[in-house]
């Protein structure tokens, strides 16, 4: 069995978007690009989202990308605990002030309304204070899983699309040596210059 001309490991390149091209899964321009480990035999563009598909090419882990991952799995974890949280206060809110309902029945009505507009304006600082926190939060997420994604450089193709690239790069070098092969003089036999139906050939005139 011959050696294969690559391995099938690929690292991740970006080109500016007006060099995109096709993807070779959906045909959607791209920017991304994966070129073999050796830099040269074989490179292709495909979409991030396919990266992803672990049916299409599985992470090689490196140090940036697992960071970022990292990153991301605390940020969720400290957003269900915000999450978590919040809901744990508004509990605590709802029985302190079913308790103090019970202690204003006997006040005066103006001490209730203004208890209640108090209470109310709380409400609606604690509600947009917590809003901006999980946003935040939500934002930091999206960024670390972006720059999980952007670190991460080197691939490993499934099996059949690494197949199908070696297919590709043979049949490539096929195409190239017989390009080379009919552009050498002789490669083709001469016209003959004799009569076919004397029954001679060139040798026989000779």
């Amino acid at each position: 069995m011959s050696a294969v001309p690559f391995k099938n490991v690929y690292h991740l390149r970006r080109v500016a978007e007006t060099s995109q091209r096709p993807c070779i899964i959906c045909y959607k321009p791209t920017p991304v690009v994966l070129v073999s480990e050796d830099g040269k035999n074989d490179f292709f563009y495909a979409c991030q989202t396919h990266l992803q598909d672990r049916g299409f090419a599985t992470p090689v882990s490196n140090a940036a990308a697992d960071a970022a991952r990292k990153m991301k799995d605390e940020l969720e974890k400290e957003i269900e605990k915000v999450k978590k949280d919040w809901e744990e206060h508004l509990k605590d809110k709802k029985k302190a002030r079913e308790k103090r309902e019970k202690q204003r029945k006997e006040e005066k009505d103006s001490d209730k309304t203004k208890d209640e507009n108090d209470a109310k304006s709380t409400d609606r600082r604690e509600k947009q204070d917590h809003k901006e926190q999980m946003a935040k939060l939500e934002e930091k997420k999206e960024d670390a899983t972006k720059r999980a994604e952007a670190e991460q450089r080197i691939f490993v193709l499934n099996k059949d699309i690494y197949s199908m690239r070696l297919n590709t790069y043979r049949n490539i070098q096929r195409s190239k040596r017989a390009a080379e092969l009919l552009s050498k003089p002789g490669a083709l036999p001469s016209v003959p210059t004799h009569d076919p139906s004397s029954g001679k050939n060139d040798k026989a005139a000779e």
